[in-house]
């Protein structure tokens, strides 16, 4: 019976023991496997999209791009560790002791994956002394790097090599599908080549790439699975040549098409809400651009320029200026933009426009909230949903939010952004603002 009793203990205790160490997995945002074999549980996934083929073919290999929360998450980015973890599980390579980067612990989840592959010269840090895991990985550093490690995988297959080798050679020829190959990065044009030419890189529609783009996890799972789990079927004749792009057509207002689409993408990854993806720049758009252009300091008129192009290319998601668990919210009144926070990370950035005389700064907490359409107190007006910080001070929708500081003491936010932050900013939230 104590024998009994003591194996039942056991059981429980090595139960516990892997669950806290799922957990732990979890919260590091580690890749995380299905329980059953049967269903891999990703709750935004129907099986109708274009990606889903890869993703669910990879979870039968037991490779399961699952996020923490259980979603896909198709449009977000791919991390350089997540890049190499999921990387060194379709090569079945061992994991690896050592690391020759400063931020790579030998604990991180992913130090295994990053060492084997570094080792056998798969991939590289952005500089010989970091790997910078959390940084998304590009579009065409990605493929540049499954193109490395596929070559690798195919060592036996001379003609594969060959193939490879001869489009290196000459990258141009293969690349001229591709309208934006000059803002390729030269040490990566043979290898997207190569990963164009062999089938690996889904279709760029209209030719576009945007190759500094952040590579989306719907994109890797399609690579991942062509590359490595698919017969490659390499294309037997150079593309017609399409006009090569230096850079992005300026957008505004009314646009609509690929570019457009990839805009929304971009914004939205960077956490500045814009609406649907739909390839169609709207009113939300050109909120979402000022927002944009109002933490670049770039020119505030909800247009997308030449220099928002450049800037919208390699910017990442704004840091907030304070520091905090849960959820609050920073309005920075030289910026003119509101930032939601959770946990220290911007999960949202909304264009503003505060008071033309000034608005109050602190640190304060929401009061009292009201829904709907409510008559200002102190002036002849309207608000739309508003949350109050302090008396006379609120941050409420408003039809017209201009760029510049023109209420009365208020935080005007966009009417459609309105109910969103409402619901996101209950009762006590912390709401600090400052210039």
């Amino acid at each position: 019976m104590k024998s009994g009793m003591r194996s039942w203990r056991l059981r429980r205790m090595v139960t516990a023991t892997v669950t806290v160490a799922a957990l732990v997995v979890a919260v590091l945002a580690a890749p995380v496997r299905a329980e059953n074999p049967s269903s891999y549980g990703f709750s935004d996934l129907t099986g109708d999209e274009w990606y889903a083929e890869a993703v669910l073919a990879l979870a039968e290999k037991g490779i399961v791009l699952r996020s923490w929360d259980g979603s896909l998450n198709a449009d977000g980015p791919v991390t350089r560790a997540q890049l190499a973890f999921f990387l060194l599980q379709a090569l079945r390579l061992p994991q690896a002791t050592g690391q020759p980067f400063f931020d790579v612990r030998p604990t991180d989840w992913y130090a295994g994956a990053v060492g084997a592959l570094f080792q056998r010269g798969l991939v590289r840090g952005t500089n010989p002394l970091l790997f910078l895991p959390n940084q998304a990985v590009s579009k065409e550093e990605a493929a540049a790097t499954i193109t490395r490690c596929l070559a690798f995988a195919q060592q036996g297959d001379g003609s594969l090599a060959s193939l490879i080798e001869q489009t290196k050679r000459s990258p141009q020829l293969w690349l001229a599908a591709l309208r934006d190959r000059p803002l390729i990065a030269v040490e990566n044009a043979p290898l997207v080549a190569a990963a164009y030419r062999l089938g690996i890189l889904p279709d760029p529609e209209d030719g576009w790439y945007f190759p500094r783009a952040d590579l989306t996890r719907a994109e890797f799972a399609t690579m991942l699975y062509r590359a490595f789990f698919q017969p490659v079927s390499p294309r037997v004749q150079p593309p017609a040549e399409l006009p090569a792009e230096s850079t992005y057509t300026p957008l505004a207002t009314g646009a609509k098409g690929p570019l457009v689409r990839f805009l929304e993408t971009r914004l939205t990854a960077l956490r500045y809400p814009c609406g649907p993806v739909d390839g169609v720049y709207d009113y939300r758009t050109r909120d979402a651009v000022m927002a944009f252009e109002k933490v670049e300091r770039l020119k505030r008129d909800g247009k997308v320029s030449t220099q928002v192009w450049e800037k919208l290319l390699t910017a990442q998601t704004p840091k907030p200026r304070k520091s905090g668990l849960g959820t609050r919210c920073e309005v920075d009144l030289s910026r003119q933009v509101l930032f939601m926070i959770t946990d220290n990370k911007v999960t949202k950035v909304v264009h503003i426009s505060s008071g033309r005389h000034g608005t109050r700064t602190g640190h304060f907490t929401i009061q009292e909230k009201y829904k709907g359409w409510v008559a200002a107190v102190t002036v002849t007006g309207w608000m739309y949903y508003p949350s109050y910080v302090v008396s006379k001070t609120a941050i409420h929708g408003y039809k017209s939010v201009p760029p510049y500081p023109a209420s009365h003491g208020c935080v005007r936010v966009p009417v459609w952004t309105a109910v969103d932050l409402f619901y996101e900013l209950p009762t006590g939230t912390v709401v600090d603002i400052y210039y």
